[in-house]
């Protein structure tokens, strides 16, 4: 493929959202393309949000009010000196403190970093599923009048909660300013890790930036993501867990409403925008595909995905240059927010219809090393999901105030009220496995895979219940 890359865009292929190892091998086009964009999950990285850096007051400090430490050191370990408290008092740790909409960042930069390239790109590609699961939550309260999982245990005690930090570490999060990463932004700015005795640093991820390599070589702690991009790159090798599915609903295939395709047996032969090779919508919809009797392998050539940035995609189908776009939120949900398009299918229906389409992924070495920490984290990740799936409005409003994700209140709210938040550890383990074996007959995961021993590797058991 002839690279006919413009004198001043690079002509490097964006592996950002899968790993190098998966990427496409040809070499791509691209042109400049203008417009504003809207961040999404970190899978799909190519669009997102700013990136913090030392300026950005987006790179929130640890929970505890500290400043982040120096390399190679966390922050000092709470006071031990009870002397000033009753004989066998234990001193209390810092109350969690309710978000107050007033206090946003009122100096952080807005609008995606966008590197506007439009590529058309044949290649391998990543693999995927997804999952099901449970819970629930104080419908209708606000943070100050919940109950924490703390809180139901007699005396407040639990093996991942106390009064003072679990760990003195600072765990470092990444994320991409997608919108589906409420339940995070919930965690942490609700207070919710500090209830679980966490000390918690979000970092907004680089344009470009390989987080999947971030994750597994310890640099963080963990981030969210849409778990089908992970199941090819743990397979090969990457020292990553899976430990719970968040929410629902956030993968669409969207086309034109006045286009002749009503069944994605039609797509045969057609073009597919996607943000990249691999990426969690390509892989979710090939099994879409697959059931309609079309080969989804790019190799094999019975329909073709065109890469785009994200913000360019709904105004490539509009001007015909695909058909069809599959994408997560709030990508795949602007065209029909805007009235000119309606969903072929979603990952909340059909014969694929699971339940989770993101989930927390952590660092291997902190699982294997530190479990009672990995626990907390996912229970506080957990329990951020549910108080987003009561109150939406809130979380909403949490998301602009804080210049966390690039757009307005009223699309975050309808994005958010799509989703289905029911976090579940024990659902997710469950469905993993066969969504393995169908996704197997893609030809995107190794040939001879089990799907249980990828399964055992993907998750790991925390011991959570729920």
């Amino acid at each position: 493929m002839t690279d006919r890359t413009s004198p001043d865009q690079p002509g490097t292929p964006d592996h950002s959202s899968a790993p190098s190892r998966q990427g496409p091998g040809d070499p791509v086009t691209a042109s400049p393309a203008p417009g504003p964009g809207t961040g999404e999950p970190l899978d799909d990285g190519a669009t997102q949000a700013p990136p913090s850096g030392p300026e950005d007051p987006r790179s929130e400090a640890p929970d505890d009010g500290s400043s982040a430490p120096d390399e190679g050191g966390g922050p000092d370990a709470p006071s031990t000196d009870d002397t000033d408290l009753p004989a066998g008092q234990p001193r209390p740790g810092p109350p969690a403190e309710p978000y107050d909409p007033s206090l946003h960042d009122d100096d952080a930069t807005d609008g995606p970093l966008i590197s506007r390239r439009h590529l058309l790109v044949g290649g391998v590609a990543v693999g995927a599923l997804l999952l099901g699961g449970g819970g629930g939550y104080l419908l209708g309260a606000s943070r100050s009048a919940a109950v924490s999982p703390a809180a139901a245990v007699a005396g407040g005690a639990s093996p991942s909660v106390g009064p003072t930090l679990l760990t003195t570490k600072v765990l470092r999060i990444v994320e991409g300013g997608g919108i589906c990463e409420a339940p995070l932004y919930a965690a942490h700015h609700l207070g919710i890790f500090k209830d679980y005795g966490l000390n918690v640093e979000v970092v907004r991820s680089a344009a470009g930036e390989d987080t999947k390599d971030g994750i597994s070589s310890g640099t963080y702690a963990g981030g969210p993501g849409i778990f089908f991009s992970w199941l090819k790159p743990i397979e090969q090798g990457l020292d990553v867990k899976l430990t719970t599915g968040l929410h629902e609903g956030c993968l669409r295939l969207v086309v034109l409403n006045d286009s002749p395709y009503d069944d994605v047996s039609l797509l045969r032969g057609k073009k597919i925008g996607v943000s990249s090779i691999g990426n969690s919508a390509m892989s979710f919809f090939s099994l879409d595909l697959l059931d309609a009797g079309i080969n989804p392998d790019p190799a094999a050539g019975e329909v073709e995905w065109v890469v785009y940035d994200n913000d360019i995609l709904p105004q490539a189908l509009q001007d015909g240059e695909i058909q069809a776009v599959a994408a997560s939120d709030p990508v795949a949900l602007l065209p029909t927010l805007g009235g000119y398009a309606h969903e072929l299918a979603n990952n909340q229906q059909g014969l694929n219809a699971q339940t989770y389409c993101c989930a927390t992924a952590i660092n291997g070495a902190l699982v294997r090393d530190e479990p009672e920490v990995a626990k907390a984290l996912t229970e506080a990740w957990a329990e951020g999901a549910r108080y987003v799936g009561a109150n939406i409005d809130e979380i909403a409003q949490l998301e602009v105030d804080k210049k966390l994700v690039a757009a307005d209140v009223e699309t975050v709210r309808s994005v958010l009220t799509t989703y289905g938040f029911s976090p579940s550890a024990v659902g997710l383990r469950k469905e993993i496995e066969p969504g393995i074996a169908k996704f197997a007959k893609t030809g995107y995961l190794d040939q001879g895979t089990d799907p249980k021993k990828l399964a055992d590797l993907v998750y790991a058991d925390l011991g959570l219940t729920w």
